[in-house]
């Protein structure tokens, strides 16, 4: 169980939208501490990948040249697409 002290503008407009929607303030609380845990997990996982990536990178060297992900951008959209550089 977890109790969450609001100061009193975050209570009012709580409540208010809880009226408004016609759902309980913990139905609110509880969806958006939900949404919130979701996109901070992913921010996480996220970091942890890029920063598993830049390791990957410094114990290899392996990489796509500039020149050929710009050619590849440039050919989207176009009857000439190329396929995805890879290293």
């Amino acid at each position: 169980m977890l109790g969450v002290r609001l100061d009193k503008e975050m209570e009012e407009r709580l409540a208010a939208l809880a009226a408004r929607t016609r759902r309980s303030k913990s139905f609110l609380a509880k969806d958006a501490l939900a949404r919130y845990l979701d996109e901070e997990e992913l921010k996480e996982r996220e970091k942890a990948l890029a920063l598993a990536r830049w390791e990957h990178y410094k114990s290899t060297g392996e990489q796509v040249s500039n020149e050929d992900v710009m050619d590849w951008m440039e050919s989207w959209g176009t009857d000439q697409e190329v396929p995805c550089p890879v290293k």
